[in-house]
C-alpha cells in the first residue's frame, strides 16, 4: 500500500488489483510531472497532480475504479492524442482508461502528460 495515509485511505475502498494498478500509475505520474504537488480529494475519490497550489494548476488526476484506474485531463479536448487513448464526451475533460498493467504504456501516457504540462505553462 501507499506510504501516504490519504492515498492509502482512498485506495482501501478498492480491490487489491485496482489498488496496485493505481499505485503503479501514481508512481509514474510522480516521476514525470516536474515539481508535482499531489492532493487527495476523498469526496471526489481522486488523486490530483498539480504544478503549484490550487486547482488551476492541475495537470491530471487519477480516479481509481473497481476494475482499474482512469487518468483524467481537465482540458483533454485540447490535447493531441495521436494514439487514440483519450475517451469521454464531456465538454472539456477526457480520460485514459487503464484496466491492466498491459495498458500502462509509459511513452504514450508520458506524451499526454507532457502535452498537458505544456498547455498548463501556456496558460499560466
Amino acid at each position: 500500500m501507499s506510504d501516504d495515509p490519504a492515498v492509502a485511505a482512498l485506495l482501501s475502498e478498492y480491490p487489491p488489483e485496482a489498488q496496485q494498478l493505481t499505485l503503479r500509475v501514481r508512481k509514474l505520474l510522480l516521476r514525470i510531472i516536474p515539481d508535482v504537488h499531489e492532493h487527495v480529494y476523498p469526496g471526489w475519490r481522486i488523486i490530483s497532480f498539480r504544478m503549484g497550489d490550487g486547482h488551476k494548476h492541475q495537470i491530471c488526476w487519477l480516479a481509481p475504479q473497481r476494475f482499474g484506474v482512469n487518468i483524467g485531463f481537465e482540458q483533454g479536448t485540447e490535447l493531441p492524442d495521436p494514439n487514440g487513448l483519450l475517451t469521454g464526451n464531456a465538454k472539456q475533460a477526457r480520460n485514459v482508461h487503464i484496466r491492466s498493467a498491459r495498458d500502462v504504456d509509459v511513452p504514450k501516457i508520458a506524451a499526454l502528460v507532457a502535452a498537458a504540462i505544456e498547455l498548463h505553462r501556456d496558460r499560466c
